[in-house]
């Protein structure tokens, strides 16, 4: 590729070793609502447990940009690899020829997909604001941004992200500018994305065909992308737990391009299936061990419940709680969002602003005095369901999970337990989570030598037997009730729960 001679910069990487950028890379990097990722951890609490956990945001983003290339890079010479041993029409070869500024857009989008992250990272989720106040605010400055937030629904860490790259992107040189369109780096991070100025369509001599698909699945698609084998690798070594450990090379060798229906995929072929089940069984035993650590879960439910606690004493949690009162500043919206967000490091937001938003709340304030100090709730309870012979589209029923909850809530209540001094935590994942809006493919060889496309979610016959359904249900208590919880209560749940479940269905497939 030509793109090389661009790589001018590098950064040393204790997980990829060399990580290589170009300029605008660096203009991007160097903006400070980027280098505020530096003070995200990527696990808010996994510390607590893991004390080498402190890795952040930052890093992880260099190393989805790195992989991401990778991944484009390896499936140019797979193709010409295939298309040479099995002269097939369905492998597309062009990937070798991509403009530069296609790969520039990718890698962008690698790069930036993270920006959006608040402090806490996804526990941030609970403080942003309703696409109403987005619209109030911003009026229709975004339109596109807004298009994306669900009616109903609330501003997610992804529609930051599109908000702040739109907002270094014009900060920049006209020169850099020139290199890139802006809209294609959006679109490759949320495919909904909708522009007039998206042009991601390549040329060959029989038609046009989009390579959305592709770039798109490179980052972010189930059950591997980018994304995920950054964090499997970077998490398992900064916690100290080789359970996330993988061979991305394997990986690499199934990838190819794939054209049909007008566009071009991220295929994989059938023979790396086991490569893919590597991968599959690192992710779920770092769940396992790593993020469902019972302390880990025991802080997170804990910050969960001063936002509850708030919500309930009907006090303003959303991110505007935290901005200037209306009229009081000069700045425009955004400009007092990104100053926000610079400012506010994880250990700030919660020892400095978070505690200025429950102000007043006493029992708000105990909970995350015992955060800080590291005083986590006491697991009184556990369950762990694996659920297996299921196919790769059934996925947990979350209505049944929050009946679960909110009936083993009243349960404790009735034994006279303060609500605010325990907390259920209900954890879940599957194998192939997201397996619906994946837009990847899985090559077939026929008994002719030749390969047939079948979309991943629909390879349930190949891929059922590697399908893994977990739910983990906790419950977390203060150290002054931990003592109620004596065996009676526990039987009571424990009795109640499996007669609910042999009742309810907890499983339910997407294709329903």
């Amino acid at each position: 590729m030509s793109f090389e001679p661009k790589l001018t910069g590098k950064i040393l990487d204790p997980i990829h070793g060399i990580i290589r950028l170009t300029e605008i890379e660096i203009a991007f990097i160097d903006n400070p609502l980027f280098q505020r990722l530096r003070n995200i951890k990527q696990n808010t609490f996994l510390y607590k447990v893991f004390p080498s956990a402190m890795h952040s945001r930052f890093e992880h983003s260099l190393g989805v940009m790195h992989l991401s290339y990778e991944i484009l890079n390896n499936m140019g010479m797979n193709s010409h690899r295939y298309k040479k041993k099995y002269k097939d029409d369905l492998i597309y070869t062009g990937i070798t020829k991509l403009p530069d500024s296609v790969i520039q857009e990718l890698r962008l989008a690698a790069l930036l997909h993270d920006i959006g992250h608040g402090p806490m990272s996804h526990q941030f989720d609970s403080f942003m604001c309703s696409k109403e106040d987005f619209k109030k605010f911003f009026g229709d400055d975004y339109p596109q941004i807004l298009e994306l937030i669900k009616d109903g629904g609330n501003v997610e860490h992804e529609h930051i992200s599109l908000l702040f790259i739109k907002a270094i992107f014009d900060s920049l040189k006209d020169e850099y500018k020139k290199e890139i369109n802006i809209d294609n780096v959006l679109a490759i991070i949320e495919k909904d994305f909708k522009s007039d100025e998206v042009c991601l369509d390549i040329k060959t001599k029989a038609e046009t065909l989009s390579i959305l698909p592709l770039l798109t699945s490179i980052i972010s698609s189930c059950p591997i992308d980018a994304d995920r084998m950054d964090y499997l690798l970077r998490d398992s070594y900064f916690s100290g737990v080789k359970c996330g450990i993988y061979d991305h090379n394997r990986l690499f060798m199934s990838m190819v391009p794939v054209q049909c229906d007008g566009a071009i995929y991220l295929a994989y072929k059938e023979s790396g299936l086991d490569s893919i089940v590597e991968f599959i069984n690192s992710r779920a035993n770092l769940f396992g061990q790593v993020y469902y650590h019972k302390t880990n879960r025991s802080f997170s439910c804990m910050l969960s419940k001063v936002c509850s606690l708030a919500k309930e004493a009907s006090q303003d949690t959303s991110l505007f709680k935290f901005l200037p009162p209306s009229g009081t500043e000069k700045k425009s919206y955004l400009e007092q969002i990104s100053d926000f967000y610079k400012k506010n490091s994880d250990d700030y937001f919660l020892n400095a602003h978070l505690v200025k938003a429950i102000e007043g709340n006493d029992v708000a304030e105990k909970v995350i005095n015992d955060i800080v100090h590291r005083k986590p709730w006491r697991k009184v309870y556990e369950s762990k369901l694996f659920l297996e012979n299921e196919n790769i589209t059934d996925v947990i029923n979350r209505d049944i999970v929050k009946q679960l909850e909110l009936t083993i809530s009243e349960m404790i209540e009735r034994q006279g337990i303060d609500g605010t001094r325990f907390a259920i935590d209900i954890m879940t994942d599957n194998a192939f989570k997201d397996i619906s809006k994946t837009e990847i493919k899985l090559l077939k060889k026929q008994l002719d030598g030749k390969y047939s496309i079948t979309a991943f979610k629909d390879s349930n016959e190949q891929l059922s037997r590697y399908q893994s359904i977990k739910c983990f249900i906790r419950i977390f208590v203060h150290h002054s009730v931990s003592g109620c919880f004596d065996g009676d209560l526990v039987s009571k749940i424990e009795n109640w729960k499996g007669d609910f479940l042999g009742k309810n269905e907890l499983i339910k497939s997407i294709s329903d």
